[in-house]
């Protein structure tokens, strides 16, 4: 049986784990934590991880006040000329609930017994601990944050600072909505309402008592380093629009 040594134990990390489960073949996690992670990367699925599709699902409504151009100025300004989810996903689509993918996938495989190795410290600068390789392992896929694997300064992590928070005031009442809004009208620019988690996303830092965490929106980077590890998600191609569900057909496809 081949092994593949995965990096990250987020919701990528457990998909990438889930189809080299699938193809017949050997997972281990390496982390530097034993708990779930936190950080979603997105508030739904596009669609159901194989093997979990009895996720709750439900039809999304994505809506957008003024216009894609006048929405990718007010979050991006000059910074990005591609495309913004509005663009891709405005009126109704199907959502599968990622959270309880997540609890799913972590109940199945890491409870399940999923062979694991705790590092002490998180990676960082481009050190990945001996324990990795001494795996032998006929893959390695990384889904943890780009810039970890990167030793050149030189190299460029581009991405957009965004702040976030939850149930605000902000959110909308109706179950399963997601606002946008590219005016002025409002400080925010996308509230949302999913399968009952709120959202409040700002372009700048919010102003008085609402809060908000800085979240870094990945966009593009010039990074070749470790160039023996394949990296999947957002975070881990440091590629903006890169959704999680599709963690499972690259990751299978790459390990057949």
């Amino acid at each position: 049986m081949s092994r593949v040594t995965i990096l990250g134990c987020g919701p990528a990390g457990l998909a990438a784990a889930a189809a080299v489960v699938s193809s017949g073949q050997e997972a281990v996690i390496v982390s530097n934590t034993r708990e779930p992670s936190r950080q979603y990367g997105c508030q739904y699925l596009h669609a159901p991880i194989p093997g979990y599709e009895n996720a709750p699902h439900a039809r999304v409504g994505y809506w957008l006040i003024g216009t894609p151009e006048e929405y990718r100025q007010k979050v991006y300004g000059d910074k990005w000329e591609g495309r913004v989810s509005p663009e891709d996903f405005i009126g109704e689509h199907d959502a599968w609930d990622i959270r309880w993918t997540y609890r799913e996938m972590w109940s199945r495989l890491i409870d399940g017994g999923l062979a694991w190795i705790h590092v002490d410290e998180p990676i960082a600068d481009g050190r990945i601990p001996p324990c990795v390789y001494d795996l032998r392992s006929e893959r390695i896929i990384s889904t943890i944050p780009a810039p970890a694997l990167c030793w050149k300064k030189e190299h460029e992590f581009r991405y957009h600072a965004i702040f976030a928070n939850g149930s605000t005031m902000e959110s909308p009442r109706t179950d399963n909505m997601i606002i946008c809004d590219g005016t002025d009208q409002n400080a925010w620019y996308r509230i949302s309402n999913v399968f009952g988690y709120k959202t409040t996303e700002w372009a700048k830092a919010p102003i008085g008592a609402r809060g908000g965490v800085m979240v870094p929106k990945p966009l593009a980077t010039d990074c070749d380093c470790h160039p023996e590890i394949y990296r999947v998600g957002r975070y881990g191609k440091w590629q903006k629009s890169y959704l999680v569900h599709e963690v499972y057909p690259e990751v299978m496809e790459l390990v057949r």
